[in-house]
């Protein structure tokens, strides 16, 4: 498990006093590695539209770019499980951008249309005959090498910040713990109770000092004062 997922992890048994179960870890570290797969798979729909649109060349429609990002999701899952290296990263987006290069320039390509007169006369009505021009290039010359090594750079920073979230995501969930610990128990203030009579003390009167001698009752016992 990586850092972002013992992160979340901690994050979980922080919350709950008894710690985190371990369907409950694995169920925390599917939703770290889909929603990496997702970061991956939005990446790569961005920076690849942006820059075929930027190149001038147009996107095909909303549902073909919504069916391409499920279908770069199916392997993206299946890589993202672990945390993605920078070299991972770079790979994975170069290789998806290639591919959504191509799909784009062959759904989406420019139409190049002519128009041929259907009967001569004054009132002449025109045909168009549209076909599409794949063989169009979606950049000039000039601003080709350009364009690539904007692309470049765009892969080599996301890839860089990609390759980095697990570690923000790890520095967010130390920063959130201390937020969310839950109290074990706050020391109770002790309950002052008003004495009872039965609880009081006693209070014995002090004796005489006369009560330890004793006293002489009657005459003396015969043979008592002889010598």
């Amino acid at each position: 498990m990586g850092a972002g997922s013992g992160a979340l992890v901690g994050l979980t048994a922080t919350v709950r006093p008894g710690g985190a179960s371990t369907g409950e870890e694995q169920v925390v570290a599917g939703a770290v590695s889909y929603l990496r797969s997702v970061l991956l798979v939005s990446l790569i729909l961005s920076v690849s539209s942006a820059s075929h649109v930027f190149a001038a060349g147009h996107l095909p429609a909303p549902g073909i770019i919504l069916l391409l990002g499920v279908l770069l999701l199916m392997p993206a899952v299946l890589l993202s499980r672990r945390p993605v290296s920078f070299r991972s990263a770079v790979l994975l987006m170069g290789a998806g951008q290639i591919l959504l290069h191509s799909v784009f320039s062959m759904t989406a390509g420019r139409s190049a249309c002519q128009s041929s007169a259907a009967a001569p006369g004054h009132h002449a009505a025109f045909e168009l005959a549209c076909s599409p021009s794949g063989a169009e290039p979606l950049t000039s010359g000039a601003v080709g090498p350009m364009m690539l090594l904007l692309h470049g750079l765009a892969t080599v920073l996301l890839a860089l910040a990609l390759s980095r979230s697990d570690q923000a995501l790890a520095l967010l969930g130390a920063w959130l713990r201390p937020l969310l610990v839950l109290p074990a128990g706050l020391p109770l203030a002790p309950i002052r109770r008003e004495p009872l009579l039965d609880d009081m003390p006693q209070t014995v009167p002090p004796l005489s000092v006369h009560a330890a001698v004793p006293t002489l009752r009657g005459p003396p016992r015969p043979g008592a004062l002889s010598v």
